[in-house]
């Protein structure tokens, strides 16, 4: 990483749902970070070209809930013109469907119910070469909570899968990448999950909150040693998009010689 500072924007939809251990990890590589609320700050101000880095986190509204949530809106037109201009992107959970719906895919319930717990995802051949293989089944346990899920858009390409969704990571291009589990989540963090739940849980045969941090307790580490590695690599490349952009877009800025 370079010394300059990284500016990076975190879309946010709730309190609780924040960059987790990656806030930890952008401090490290000196990030500036901004956390972007669509209920409290007018979007279509924002020029998505500006941060070097674009994260959409999650939460527990859906895509197709504009009415509730028009913000939503505004953030689906982010993501499409980060994603025409060739700028990096993560999204994760709510922040997958986000990008899905800007790439055309459409986001709706999840047939197979709500998908809760800490549950391994299969990352396949083309995900095996991409940041993503440290989250792969094999090497750690991964969170999920979310009931909804999105067909795979078109001329992205599928990375991993879980028992229950077919869509757990795609790509699009070099940058953009989406995961719909949790990589950022940690043991204490997610108390604050656990209050939010309300009957959510009930939806899960044999889940319970008492189930979800022994789970955490026994997997929580782990996963933040991978998310470290499948994070920094994924930065690694994401700010490199990012800075060869800007230098090509600054020289056909520069005045030419008459």
């Amino acid at each position: 990483m370079n010394n300059k500072a990284i500016s990076v924007w975190a879309f946010q939809h709730v309190g609780y749902e924040d960059l987790g251990s990656l806030e930890n990890i952008l401090n490290e590589i000196n990030a500036d970070i901004r956390y972007v609320c669509g209920k409290r700050e007018d979007l279509k101000a924002l020029d998505p070209a500006e941060p070097d880095l674009i994260i959409i986190l999650g939460g527990p509204m859906g895509v197709y809930e504009t009415d509730s949530y028009p913000y939503l809106l505004d953030e689906i037109e982010i993501a499409r013109r980060r994603i025409e201009l060739g700028l990096p992107m993560l999204g994760i959970c709510l922040g997958s469907q986000v990008i899905a719906r800007a790439l055309g895919a459409s986001v709706y319930k999840g047939r197979q119910g709500k998908e809760i717990g800490w549950h391994r995802i299969t990352v396949n051949e083309a995900g095996q070469n991409s940041p993503v293989r440290h989250l792969d089944g094999a090497l750690t346990n991964m969170m999920h909570w979310h009931g909804d899920t999105f067909d795979l858009p078109e001329g992205a390409v599928r990375l991993a899968s879980s028992a229950t969704y077919e869509n757990q990571a795609y790509k699009y291009g070099d940058h953009v990448l989406a995961v719909q589990c949790h990589p950022e989540v940690t043991p204490r963090k997610l108390g604050r999950w656990y209050d939010s739940a309300g009957n959510e849980l009930d939806e899960v045969p044999g889940l319970t909150v008492d189930k979800l941090k022994a789970d955490a307790d026994l997997y929580g580490q782990t996963l933040r040693e991978q998310a470290k590695l499948f994070f920094l690599e994924w930065a690694e490349g994401a700010l490199h998009i990012a800075l060869t952009s800007k230098a090509q877009n600054s020289k056909t800025k520069e005045p030419q010689p008459a």
